[in-house]
């Protein structure tokens, strides 16, 4: 241990005075600083519940006898001089020469010892009797009389007396220690023996110390400790030569022993006497509380008795209860005065200093008193120290004492002690140092919190007292000559803020914290959400005797830190990179779970920008500004430059006057600072350094926005500094930070400013991008503020506009030479977008236009725009576009801007609004109606679109416009040919009507939208146009030549699908070329494909004919009118068929069925293909639905022709059409063909109040009134089928019907061979159970096979006679058939058959006789003849001649008799039997 620890006094530590006459202490103190601090002490105080010692320091100091003996006689009188440390022994006794002290009248202003220790060296115990006792006496008494003589507890103390056995001498002989007989490894004192020899002693020098010195009682304590010296730390001149007896060696146990009892010795007798100094304070404490309202009450004789109780519970190890009593001093401090600026305390003794007469020295460093506000000898700190610990270089205490202290100075001396004590319970370096522990760290490291609370604390204090001092600084200037001028004033405050933070941030640095000292470059900082300081609640003006174990609030566990993430584009190790902290990061992320650190970052980042503040304020004055103060600065002189101002009236102002003015600089800053400020790259490099060690502060404790501001200092400081590189590097990862949050002139400012950066650089590009994000957020200020407000704003109108001016029209001049198109959002720079919904058509040609309105917010001058466009989709057919594009430049200024947008586009049908896009330069802003919102899908990592169609919700938000053509427009339409053969491709008839247009070319693009859908273009025919082939024909298109005005034109497509599909749907994309320019005609049909009927067929057989049945039903469930129905023969047969007898209604609940008889012709000279065969279905039908439809659109347009409103029948006669067929279906179109009327769809039906809404009002009213009075008129109308308009719509289908071919048709016939004829013509009567016999006779014929038919190709002759099945398909419960029910047999044509079979009949009634079926016999392969030929199939019919003739079951019975009984009691029998039957 150094001798500046052992001597050092300390209210952190207990002071144990020692008495080392023989001055050997130096030989115990290094094993006595080893054994230190002592640990585990336990204090037990009535009023307090048991404390926990943790550690004890001990300051061992020499008493006055000792310090003056041992100081060369050579020393000066003022100097420390050597010390017992350095000088063993010296012959000079100068204990009477020795001042005694002065006990000051104030207990507690001093530090007394609690432990005086006498290091006696008795070598023997003659020496013993002859001096040593005495000597020991005479200090007890004079000790324990000086105690009694203060006769209070306030140095309360006890003694111990330790006896240094030096090797070699006859008490090093002496045994102190014996086995214990029960425990061998423990050891026990030697017992005092009884025995008294004659001539011999067997006390020991330990014996007898404890005999004369310690009390006799049983409860008392031991005051003598014993502890014998190794031979090799005791210098050679203290051994005794020669030795005097031989030394008994201690063995390692016995000397752990001897070290423990004095260790636990000097905790009981510390102890004793601290808890008696505790008990008087707090009685003093208690008597000056009583005394509070009473007349001459001294805050500053409060607070010393108070400070005493503070100081001893800081000195025994109770650090947590002292910092509770000075933060309830601290707040009377404020009480008191408080009370004294109000009057309140008149009464009172209280005063203080009106000012601080030596803070201006201290500040500028020239302050070399001795201070008790902190600890150690300022003389070993280094110079870099020095400034700063100048500044408390003062005897508070003593200022307190004679109630002559500023409240300046009470203040600090407050925060000087409040700051000690939790640094030490934070067990900080600093701490450790002052302690004696030097930088090792022990005891469980350093606690960050506290650490923390001490930074948090500076904080307050400096903004608090800054304020003090200040008024100190103007109340002493008063007083002193000169004068300090106010420059002088501000110079010294914020010095002395400069000093304190630099001393706070010295005293709480930790190792933690060094690597966000480094100047490691990498990318730059980014962090998390703001932490916010923790609520450190110290009970202020609690009671003096806390129940508690700690006077510091738990901390709560930090939320854990969110991810930090790097900056992908900041550039690293380059010479223009933003310091930054990649060590840092890495620390806080490996560190995020350490308590504390995130917090002692912060507010160490806090005190580093209070330094980097004085420093700019120091500088104001000379006009050096750095960082965004001077972009504000800059733009206030701007704003003040533009003010009018009139020059006539010119007036100066005392203030600004030359006389007047005060010094730009102060010489009152001390040396260190003015030195920092000497030039303004001077200040430039402070600024910069204090800038980066905070920014890494903040960094570590993952504060983004902190960290973003002081990047965007260093930046604006880059560019001060010319390096617009490094400038922009610094700002360009700040702005996406800004882009959630809302308005703020500072992040305006800071685009402008990274504009600058990038237009300087030559960053065109990007230039532009950031313009663009500036003018934005400018613009979306002004829109708000245009807003109502819902409720009375009470807010302070603040002026936070930003001029803009200009940007707008640079940003598309430099624009202009871009390569790529840059697109931003409409909505975010112009406001109250407004689109009409009125159709305008243009004059004399096709095409329509719509106005717009927006209004421009910015305040530009004029601005040209090369093109406004807008963008329109088909509700129904989203691919179908409109583009409206405004008349040439625009010149737009700040306002309303109106302007009406056309396009020579002619469509019919709901579209809906999809963008607006203004182009200027290679800016686009574009506004889309509906939300660009599309889910995606993700296959392997790759972003897929997936389209989807806009929904309901979102559609109703878009705006619709109903897009129709003038009424001489040009105008197409589309319909599937009224004749369709169904083995033969149809065709589509495209009507083509050139209205008012004299017509150059035509291009027509047909493209099919339905799946399976094929257009055969190539194979097109013309009628009315011809086709123009010096085109080069191309896929999809056609190429038409010129057609004249109101001319028409009829163009035949063939068409083909792949699969069934009930509808087909396409595309038309109409270019034509006039006069008056290029027009377009867009066109979505759908049609239906699938055929409105169904026909089915039924053949039947015969030998010499065959029947063919035709059933026709409606396939959509409407009603069709079937007006012509014909079945043409071919080559090969003939047909015969009833007349249809005039139209036939046909429902889809009653078919239409067709009979036709079908032969054979016999004088065929040659035999016919098959395909020549086929016989023809002509049906000559009329949908109903149709006719209805059609003679509601004739009745309107002619109505309409007649009316004034006649130009709209390009609006109205289409809605008519597609309305009807819509509505004229189910069970409301069967009543109107049932009842030969329709009933017409009313007004609200067909939804006209919709259709008339986006028409001019002049119009809508009137038309309105025209189509409710036809509606009245029109309530039903007539349904004529014979009508020229219905047999307009009379459609023509042909069917191909093939008839099928069959090997062999067979004809049966069952004749029964009764004995007698039948009684009845009409049916045969058989007798129950009487077996018939019966014939089956098999003809058969090939006349309807198809090698007698057609010519030789596939079809061939059969090789072989062809086997078949005959099986008797009767009833089992109504006939008992007796022979073969299956018979294999082999045909021949015109060959018959006849088989024998006998029938039973088993029920009686009428019944049908058994069918006979004939089947080809199923073809079999024996096993293991897998290769054998296969027999050729032959197909058959069979007609059975007597499947309709039925036979009449009775009983064979011809007399009955039947007898009843008398007896009615008893049972009626019935008996019954046949006595025969007569014959006959």
């Amino acid at each position: 241990m150094s001798a500046r620890v052992m001597e050092a006094s300390s209210s952190s530590k207990v002071t144990v005075e020692y008495h080392d006459p023989s001055g050997i202490f130096p030989l115990v103190s290094r094993d006595i600083a080893a054994r230190l601090p002592l640990r585990s002490l336990n204090w037990q105080s009535p009023s307090r519940p048991l404390r926990q010692i943790r550690q004890l320091h001990l300051d061992f100091v020499p008493d006055r006898h000792t310090e003056t003996s041992l100081r060369p006689p050579t020393q000066d009188a003022d100097s420390n001089g050597p010390t017992s440390f350095d000088i063993v022994r010296t012959g000079n006794d100068l204990r009477k020469d020795a001042v005694k002290e002065r006990r000051h009248q104030i207990p507690g202003l001093k530090t007394a010892p609690y432990l005086k220790l006498y290091i006696l060296r008795c070598d023997d115990k003659d020496a013993y009797k002859a001096a040593d006792r005495q000597r020991i006496r005479d200090w007890l008494r004079g000790n324990t009389a000086a105690e009694g003589k203060r006769g209070a507890n306030h140095e309360a103390f006890e003694w111990l007396i330790l006896h240094v056995v030096i090797p070699g001498t006859v008490a090093a002989s002496e045994a102190r220690w014996r086995e214990s007989v029960r425990e061998p490894d423990e050891l026990k004192e030697r017992k005092r023996s009884n025995i008294k020899l004659p001539g011999k002693s067997t006390r020991t020098v330990f014996d007898r110390l404890r005999a004369d010195f310690n009390d006799s009682s049983k409860n008392a304590q031991d005051r003598i400790a014993q502890i014998r010296l190794l031979k090799k730390d005791v210098p050679p001149d203290l051994l005794p030569t020669p030795a005097v007896a031989d030394t008994l060696e201690e063995t390692p146990q016995e000397r752990d022993l001897a070290w423990k009892d004095l260790m636990d010795k000097l905790k009981i007798l510390i102890l004793g006497p601290f808890d008696a100094r505790v008990r008087q304070y707090e009685a003093d404490i208690a008597e000056q509380e009583a005394r509070r309202s009473l007349p001459g009450f001294n805050f500053c004789t409060f607070f010393i008795h108070k400070e005493g109780l503070a100081k001893a519970l800081e000195s025994i190890g109770l650090v947590e209860d002292a910092l509770v009593i000075y933060d309830e001093l601290s707040l009377g401090l404020e009480t008191a005065v408080r009370e004294l600026a109000s009057g309140e305390a008149e009464r009172t003794a209280t005063t203080f200093a009106t000012f601080t007469n030596d803070i201006r020295d201290r500040i500028q460093g020239g302050g070399k008193l001795t201070t008790n506000g902190t600890h150690g000898d300022q003389n070993t700190l280094a110079e870099g120290k020095r400034r700063h610990t100048d500044l408390f270089s003062k005897d508070y205490r003593e200022k307190i004492v004679r109630s002559d202290i500023s409240v300046f100075d009470f203040f600090c001396y407050l925060f000087l002690r409040q700051k000690a004590l939790i640094l030490r319970l934070a067990n900080t370096r600093a701490a450790r140092a002052e302690l004696g522990g030097g930088g090792a760290v022990k005891d469980g490291g350093e606690d960050l919190v506290l650490t923390s609370e001490v930074a948090w604390r500076a904080s307050s204090f400096i903004h608090n007292n800054a304020r003090t001092l200040r008024h100190d600084l103007q109340d002493g200037s008063q007083s002193n000559e000169p004068a300090l001028s106010q420059t002088d004033i501000e110079s010294l405050v914020c010095a002395w803020t400069y000093a304190v933070a630099e001393h706070v941030l010295s005293e709480t640095a930790a190792p933690v914290l060094d690597l966000a000292q480094s100047d490691s470059k990498a990318t730059g900082p980014n962090g998390t959400h703001k932490l916010t300081r923790l609520d450190f609640a110290f009970p202020m003006g609690a009671s003096p005797y806390p129940q508690r174990s700690s006077s510091l609030m738990i901390r709560k566990p930090p939320p854990p830190p969110q991810e930090l993430q790097r900056p992908a584009s900041m550039a690293v190790d380059s010479v223009g990179t933003p310091p930054s902290s990649a060590g840092t990061m890495e620390l806080a992320a490996q560190n995020a779970g350490i308590p504390g650190l995130p917090e002692l970052a912060t507010y160490r980042a806090e005190l580093l920008m209070v330094q980097r503040r004085m420093v700019e304020l120091l500088v104001a004055r000379q006009g050096w500004r750095a960082g965004w103060a001077s972009v504000k600065h800059k733009i206030r002189e701007d704003d003040r430059a533009m003010d009018e101002v009139d020059l006539d009236d010119v007036q100066v102002d005392s203030k600004t006057a030359p006389e007047a003015e005060e010094p730009k600089t102060s010489r009152c800053l001390p040396a260190y600072l003015a030195q920092d400020l000497e030039s303004e790259d001077a200040f430039h490099s402070a600024y910069e350094r204090l800038s980066e060690q905070a920014m890494r502060y903040f960094a570590l404790a993952t504060q983004t926005k902190s960290v973003e501001a002081i990047i965007g200092d260093l930046a604006v400081l880059k560019r001060q500094q010319g390096d617009v590189a490094s400038a922009e590097t610094y700002i360009k990862h700040l702005p996406p930070s800004y882009e959630q949050e809302g308005w703020s002139v500072m992040q305006a400012e800071m685009l402008s400013f990274y504009a600058e950066c990038l237009k300087e650089l030559g960053q065109k590009l990007r230039y532009v991008e950031t313009v663009l994000k500036l003018l934005g957020k400018v613009a979306r200020r002004k829109m708000a503020q245009r807003l109502p407000q819902t409720r009375p704003s009470y807010a302070t109108p603040t002026n936070d506009d930003f001029d803009v001016s200009g940007l707008l029209a640079d940003a598309i001049a430099v624009s202009a030479s871009l390569a790529t198109e840059v697109t931003s959002p409409l909505e975010q720079f112009f406001s109250d977008l407004e689109l009409d919904r009125e159709v305008v058509h243009l004059e004399d040609k096709d095409g329509f236009s719509l106005r717009l309105r927006f209004r421009h917010v910015l305040d530009d001058d004029s601005i040209e725009l090369e093109q406004v466009s807008l963008r329109l989709v088909g509700l129904e057919d989203p691919n179908q576009e409109i583009r409206l594009v405004s008349d040439g430049a625009i010149s737009m200024k700040s306002g309303i801007v109106e302007l009406r947008l056309a396009t020579t586009t002619t469509a019919f049908g709901l579209f809906l609004a999809e963008s607006v896009t203004i182009h200027a330069g290679k800016l686009s802003f574009v506004h889309h109606f509906r939300p660009q919102t599309q889910p995606t899908l993700k296959l392997n990592d790759d972003e897929v679109l997936v389209t989807t169609q806009p929904s309901d919700e979102i559609r109703s938000t878009q705006p619709v416009i109903f897009v129709y053509p003038v009424e001489h427009a040009f105008d197409t339409h589309v319909k599937v040919r009224k004749d369709v053969h169904i083995d033969k491709p149809r065709r589509l008839e495209v009507c083509l009507s050139s209205g008012w247009n004299e017509i150059r070319s035509i291009n027509l693009r047909m493209k099919p939208t339905s799946a399976g859908l094929r257009l055969h273009l190539a194979d097109a025919t013309f009628d009315g146009v011809e086709r123009d082939d010096q085109e080069g024909r191309k896929q999809g298109q056609l190429a038409l030549c010129e057609m004249a005005a109101n001319t028409s034109a009829m163009i035949e497509v063939p068409y083909t699908v792949d699969q069934a599909t009930p509808r087909i749907s396409m595309r038309l994309e109409i270019r034509y070329e006039t006069s008056r320019g290029s027009f377009t005609f867009l066109k979505s049909a759908s049609l239906r494909h699938e055929l409105p009927l169904d026909v089915d067929v039924d053949d039947i057989f015969r030998a010499d004919m065959l029947f063919s049945r035709f059933t026709v039903r409606p396939t959509a469930g409407l009603p069709l009118v079937i007006t012509d129905a014909d079945l043409q023969d071919s080559s090969v047969y003939g047909v015969h068929a009833p007349p249809l007898g005039g139209p036939v209604t046909v429902y889809a609940n009653s078919p239409l069925e067709l009979m036709y008889k079908v032969t054979r012709k016999q004088d065929l000279e040659h035999k016919s293909a098959k395909r020549d065969a086929a016989l023809c279905l002509t049906l000559q039908y009329m949908s109903t639905a149709e006719i209805l439809a059609v003679t509601v659109q004739e009745a309107f347009a002619a109505a309409l022709l007649e009316s004034e409103y006649q130009r709209f029948s390009r609006l109205l006669l289409p809605v008519v059409a597609a309305r009807c067929k819509a509505l004229l279906a189910g069970s409301l179109l069967e009543v109107a063909v049932l009842l030969g009327q329709l009933k017409t769809p009313s007004f609200t039906d067909l939804g006209w109040q919709y259709i008339v809404a986006p028409l001019p009002q002049l119009v809508r009213s009137g038309l309105s009134e025209w189509l409710l009075t036809w509606h009245r008129e029109h309530t039903s109308l007539p349904i004529d089928y014979d009508s020229a308009l219905a047999k307009e719509s009379s459609r023509r289908l042909k069917i191909s019907v093939e008839i099928p071919t069959v090997d062999i048709v067979f004809t049966t016939s069952l004749t029964l061979r009764l004995d007698a004829e039948p009684r009845t013509p009409r049916a045969n009567v058989l007798a129950l159970g009487k077996p018939v016999r019966a014939e089956l006779r098999v003809n058969s014929t090939d006349a309807w096979s198809a090698h007698l038919l057609f010519a030789q190709g596939k079809q061939k002759a059969p090789q072989t006679r062809p086997h078949f099945v005959l099986e008797v398909q009767a009833d089992p419960e109504i006939w008992l058939l007796g022979g073969p029910r299956r018979v294999h047999f082999s045909a021949v044509p015109d060959d018959p058959v006849i088989f024998s079979v006998t029938l039973v009949p088993l029920k009686v009634g009428e019944h049908r006789l058994p069918v006979i079926d004939i089947q080809t016999e199923p073809q079999t392969v024996e096993e293991g003849r897998s290769g054998a030929k296969p027999r050729d199939v032959v197909s058959c019919e069979t007609h059975c001649v007597g499947s309709g003739q039925t036979i009449e079951v009775i009983r064979d019975v011809r007399i009955t008799r039947i007898h009843i009984q008398d007896s009615a009691a008893v049972d009626v029998g019935l008996a019954g039997h046949s006595v025969g039957a007569e014959p006959g």
